[in-house]
């Protein structure tokens, strides 16, 4: 799919509120723009599959603080980038795929992760009126010193 096209841009656009959403620990447009029966792969989480929003939901409200690793969230700043972006549509079904580079600032302190992810999302409404909802995501760790541990047991 040309990355320029209407469909593409708001794939992207999609993607990145959807990550904003989490960023910020705002549940209701996080939920907005996920289906109820999502489903995620997350190695940093749980090594089974993790199904329904209801977690998600609940895992935003403490996301912020558990990203950075601090209880105090004032300076926090939590910035993402989406690298080597790639949108494959099937009819009413979007697969994204892309390394998530996440930037973590608090004060002086500065963190960077990075994974890559699979993003399936499927268009509820009509081709005219979209209703793109998130369905299914996995995340898959880039072998680094500090993820090899957890990546190779």
């Amino acid at each position: 799919m040309d990355p320029a096209s209407e469909l593409a841009r708001h794939l992207f656009d999609l993607l990145d509120r959807s990550l904003q959403a989490i960023w910020d620990g705002d549940a209701d447009a996080y939920a907005a723009l996920t289906a109820e029966d999502v489903s995620f792969f997350e190695w940093y989480i749980s090594p089974v599959r993790i199904d329904g929003l209801d977690f998600h939901l609940r895992e935003i409200l403490v996301h912020r603080a558990a990203w950075a690793g601090v209880e105090d969230l004032v300076g926090l700043r939590i910035e993402h980038e989406v690298l080597q972006p790639r949108i494959q549509v099937y009819g009413k079904t979007a697969i994204l795929t892309y390394t998530l580079f996440v930037r973590v600032l608090q004060g002086t302190r500065v963190q960077h992760l990075s994974h890559n992810e699979t993003r399936v999302f499927h268009n509820f409404g009509e081709e005219d009126a979209w209703d793109w909802k998130l369905v299914h995501c996995h995340k898959s760790p880039i072998v680094t010193a500090g993820s090899a541990g957890v990546v190779r047991g």
